[in-house]
């Protein structure tokens, strides 16, 4: 099984737009959008009108992200958006602005996903909502534990904006390069990944998408956000 793993948007559509060109070209069984299409990014409309697109025409599974959460009513996001700082939450208000009402929750939201020997889910395998960054090999060990617990041999998940690999006693984990905002300082590319799973054994190959910075600091530069928080956005970028 072939499938095609796209996570962390951050409403880059153009990043979005090529990722998902390669994806089709090279060719999958499923496809998963892992979340966080939204926020930082400056592009809300046309990233929501590419995933709608993939959903109908590749039948994308969207396990949904902490950003996924600020643009529905429940009291899980009131509480997670009033924890934000400022500029943040500046944002999120701009991109709220910037969509239809009720455009988020009109998807059909999964908290995780499963086949065979792999767990998926946004940032981690404990329970939804808790957003716990893996960044370190003691985190993908707790979170391997985990994993086991649930009976899988593999574990995938984004929110980190970083590819790594974990090969950990209890099981292996993965975590993806992101299509929106990249953060490795390594290897500031974006990117999807093509993870294949035989039998018991998954292998995760990532794919880089062509990318200028300065495209991306222009369209923020260009919008009403604060300078402050249009600073803030584009300090990723550099």
């Amino acid at each position: 099984m072939r499938i095609a793993a796209l996570t962390d948007i951050h409403a880059a559509s153009h990043p979005l737009q090529l990722a998902l060109t390669a994806a089709r070209r090279e060719g999958f069984d499923a496809m998963l959008i892992l979340g966080d299409l939204l926020t930082y990014g400056v592009q809300p409309l046309e990233t929501l009108e590419l995933v709608q697109g993939a959903a109908t025409r590749d039948g994308a599974i969207l396990i949904s992200g902490n950003h996924d959460l600020l643009y529905q009513s429940s009291p899980m996001a009131a509480a997670y958006r009033a924890g934000l700082p400022d500029w943040l939450r500046e944002s999120v208000d701009w991109t709220a602005a910037h969509i239809p009402a009720g455009s988020m929750s009109a998807f059909d939201w999964q908290e995780s996903w499963s086949s065979g020997p792999l767990f998926v889910a946004h940032a981690n395998p404990f329970a939804f909502g808790d957003w716990r960054y893996i960044r370190s090999a003691e985190e993908a060990e707790e979170a391997a534990e985990a994993v086991a617990a649930k009976g899988f041999l593999y574990g995938l998940f984004g929110h980190v904006h970083r590819h790594r690999r974990y090969d950990c006693a209890a099981a292996t984990i993965f975590t993806l390069g992101s299509l929106g905002q990249p953060r490795d300082d390594a290897d500031r590319m974006p990117k999807w990944a093509m993870i294949e799973i035989r039998g018991d054994l998954v292998t995760v190959e990532t794919r880089d998408i062509d990318f200028d910075p300065e495209d991306q600091m222009h369209a923020i530069r260009a919008t009403t956000l604060s300078a402050a928080t249009q600073e803030r956005l584009c300090r990723f970028f550099t």
